[in-house]
């Protein structure tokens, strides 16, 4: 008996309040249903942000400003360009940009052509592995025969770039090979004729490095690492 008085007590408690229990059950879902989908708005958008992150990468800059940059797919053209660009860029001197227009004559030191040679001085600092004795050796045997160039009388006072090609280039596991040839028309003072006369000529450039973006900076934003290089540039003809 009790057990059908509480049936029947609960029969009556619903039949009376259903429309009471039906809102209630209604706003309970539309309730659950708010916080899933501000659950799953809260899921996309840290979604978007471990994308975002992904995809960017931070750097700092040489004022030690934190930028974040966009990662693109590395392209070998993109290396092959800039390697190419490096060499012509940085490589190529005449004796009135070494002398700071004639008013600096003489060299005794090799740091005395690289503090009028800014483009040298980067390569010193951001290209090569100060540890690396073939590209130190490289450099030095190039900055001696500038420092002979001048001394003898050899180096062209002017030297324009008219044309660059690339003969030959190598690229594989980040090492590439690189063989250039730059056109030039060099102006060079003859004492014997003592007067300017144009020469047209090639310096050919051969070199070995290796890409590391680990080692990359604001001048160096590939990581550009110059393991080896020899340098041919035109002289004067003194006849």
């Amino acid at each position: 008996m009790k057990q059908e008085s509480l049936n029947f007590k609960c029969e009556q408690f619903f039949g009376k309040n259903w429309k009471y229990i039906f809102f209630g059950i209604i706003l309970g879902c539309f309730v659950i249903a708010l916080e899933i989908h501000s659950i799953s708005n809260r899921m996309e958008s840290l979604e978007q942000i471990v994308l975002d992150n992904n995809g960017k990468v931070v750097f700092a800059t040489s004022d030690g400003r934190a930028i974040k940059v966009t990662k693109t797919p590395l392209k070998a053209e993109y290396l092959k360009q800039f390697a190419i660009s490096t060499y012509v860029n940085n490589f190529i001197y005449s004796r009135a940009q070494l002398t700071n227009d004639f008013s600096k004559p003489n060299f005794t030191k090799y740091s005395d052509i690289l503090e009028n040679a800014p483009n040298l001085a980067l390569i010193f600092r951001e290209y090569i592995n100060k540890e690396d004795k073939q590209a130190i050796g490289d450099l030095i045997a190039y900055l001696q025969w500038l420092m002979s160039a001048i001394a003898q009388d050899k180096l062209p006072e002017y030297i324009a770039i008219k044309d660059s090609s690339v003969n030959a280039y190598e690229y594989s596991a980040n090492h590439f090979k690189i063989s250039l040839e730059i056109k030039v028309i060099a102006q060079s003072f003859i004492i014997a004729k003592n007067e300017y006369v144009n020469q047209n000529g090639v310096i050919k450039i051969v070199s070995e490095g290796s890409f590391d973006l680990t080692k990359s900076s604001d001048a160096n934003p590939y990581g550009l690492r110059i393991k080896r290089f020899s340098i041919v540039v035109p002289t004067k003809d003194n006849q």
